[in-house]
């Protein structure tokens, strides 16, 4: 070959090889642009099935890699001491010129405190990310799950001995078609787990939502049989479970609780946790965490409890209550009746390792719960007085008490109030209205009667109250949650002075003269005395009517077991009569 062909075949070679890398780089990037597409999509990662069991091996193919790229594979483990993952293993493998590769992991080798496995492969020139999940089916075989008892409508109540979805324990949400509860009641809660190993120590995080929107919702725990107290039967539908074989651990007190509304210990607005029990059937509590509390009480917030239990059966209950915040804990507007919807929750934090994903949530909706109506009545005389006036009532709450407004008067009875509550009332409307009826007043004269109505936490109230003077009754329509007052003002009736007498024998009825007799008025003390006459006869007149006296009777030569008598002179008294013992 001449020169020149020779210098010609080197320039050809030299550009042959240019075009040649330059085409080649353009394939390659055109193929790495591809598999780094991949990891958004098309790089995969596969297993033959999900749950694995010890002595198996697990076959992973992967597919949508670079062209015999290297691809790093690792196992990680979820660690909940370091609250992230951890990798158990790493290795390469090299996909082929299709992007796709197959390895093989011996499933003996891996350990896992909740079960799951990460499996991540990682193209080591694209990028391309692809990831799956694997199951140890041993660890997985615990099953878990949270359920409250339903107690009917309030028209058709039931016991908490049945399960299912619409009646006694169940998972579902609790509606006023399937409970009703009450402001301050318990719900009873029961976690039920099956698969335990006998003798193994488990524990279970339970949680609930302690506050929403600032208003305290479930405040603290409790006996499960607090309020639904008979035939309540957490064992129900679990088998080997026995109701007559408990054991029990105390459900700490909450400083938070103690503290109320402002925070602060020892204030007048510090609540009284009432003390309760973790019940546990099939097993033994060996030990209840301190409280642990995420989020604001101002906006949302939870508790959580973690238990620690030693499985005496392969199937073991958790029960107990929580308890619905009420207005006279917390105030007016802090409670659980100013929140709408359905906000109390209680769940499971944090299953024994290797349960199921069963079911881990409750619901409580707020308008399945009823907030009780009070009516108090208020005696005002005019002035006040050592009378006592007696009151009736009628419809859903039928009772009789009375009142007196003695307030700076030397009375001999002063044990009365002159105020009365009829709480906890639950029926509310015009088919369930309450009367309140005040008897005769004596030298008194009802004058008003005046009955105001307070939302008392409620989101609002109408007064749909009435009352008549001639009746002396006021008729009450309660709404829920409502706060109804009524006050009773009498005034004394301006009269004529009247007589007081009576007479003093002996125990076989002859006449006592010359005995002693002495009146005084207690509201100003003034007194009088008058002296039996031959027939043992005496009497005052001219004393006020309406006022309370006491009379005494006294003799040189006669003792008398009851020597005084107090009573509230209405009208005339002509027997006040007094009996003497022995010479």
């Amino acid at each position: 070959m001449s020169s020149i062909n020779k210098r010609f075949f080197i320039l050809f070679l030299v550009l042959a090889f240019s075009i040649s890398t330059v085409f080649a780089g353009t394939f390659e990037n055109n193929f790495i642009n591809r598999a780094a597409f991949g990891k958004f999509g098309s790089a995969a990662l596969a297993t033959e099935k999900t749950n694995y069991l010890s002595g198996e091996n697990v076959v992973l193919s992967g597919s949508g890699f670079g062209r015999n790229e290297s691809v790093s594979l690792s196992v990680e483990t979820y660690s909940e001491a370091l609250a992230q993952s951890v990798p158990q293993m790493q290795w390469n493998v090299y996909a082929n010129a299709r992007g796709a590769f197959s390895a093989t992991i011996a499933f003996d080798s891996l350990r896992s405190q909740d079960g799951k496995y990460t499996i991540l492969a990682v193209g080591s020139k694209t990028g391309a990310v692809a990831e799956t999940v694997i199951i140890d089916s041993a660890l997985q075989a615990i099953g878990v799950d949270i359920e409250q008892c339903a107690n009917g409508p309030q028209d058709n109540p039931v016991n908490c001995d049945t399960a299912g979805a619409n009646r006694g324990y169940g998972r579902g949400n609790l509606v006023p078609s399937k409970s009703h509860y009450r402001e301050g009641d318990f719900v009873p809660i029961r976690i039920v787990l099956s698969g335990l190993d006998v003798g193994q120590s488990y524990t279970v995080t339970v949680a609930y939502d302690f506050t929403k929107g600032g208003k305290y919702a479930i405040d603290y725990l409790g006996n499960y049989n607090y309020t639904e107290s008979v035939n309540n039967n957490p064992c129900v539908g679990v088998a080997g479970c026995d109701i007559n074989a408990p054991n029990t651990a105390p459900v700490p007190l909450d400083d938070q609780v103690k503290a109320g509304f402002d925070g602060v210990l020892g204030t007048s607005d510090d609540i009284t946790q009432i003390p309760g029990n973790f019940t546990i059937f099939g097993g033994t509590i060996t030990n209840v965490s301190d409280y642990t509390f995420t989020g604001t009480t101002a906006d949302t917030s939870t508790k959580s409890l973690t238990l620690t239990f030693t499985a005496s059966s392969t199937n073991v209950v958790i029960a107990y209550g929580s308890h619905i915040s009420t207005r006279k804990d917390w105030g007016a507007e802090n409670s659980a009746i100013n929140i709408s919807g359905s906000p109390y929750h209680n769940f499971i934090l944090q299953a024994p390792v290797g349960a199921n994903s069963g079911n881990r949530d409750l619901q409580f909706g707020a308008d399945a719960v009823i907030f009780l109506a009070e009516i108090r009545i208020i005696k005002d005389a005019q002035p006040n007085s050592c009378l006592d006036f007696g009151f009736s009532t009628t419809g859903q709450r039928v009772t009789s008490f009375s009142l007196d407004d003695d307030a700076g008067q030397a009375c001999a009875d002063n044990t009365l109030s002159n105020t009365f509550s009829i709480s906890n009332l639950e029926l509310f409307g015009p088919t369930n209205r309450v009367t309140v009826t005040e008897g005769s007043g004596g030298s008194f004269s009802l004058t008003q009667i005046n009955c105001q109505s307070f939302a008392n936490g409620a989101t609002g109230t109408v007064n749909n109250n009435t009352f008549n003077l001639l009746t002396r009754s006021a008729t009450i329509e309660l709404e829920e949650g409502e706060l109804v007052v009524c006050t009773f003002v009498n005034a004394i009736t301006t009269a004529a002075n009247v007589r007081l007498g009576g007479r003093v024998t002996d125990a076989v009825g002859t006449p006592v003269s010359r005995a002693s007799v002495t009146v005084q008025n207690l509201s100003n003390g003034e007194t009088q005395t008058v002296a039996t006459n031959s027939f043992g006869f005496y009497s005052f007149e001219g004393l006020p009517s309406g006022e309370s006296y006491v009379v005494t009777v006294s003799h040189r030569r006669y003792t008398f077991s009851n020597n005084s008598q107090i009573f509230t002179l209405s009208d005339a008294v002509e027997n006040l009569d007094f009996i003497a013992d022995s010479q």
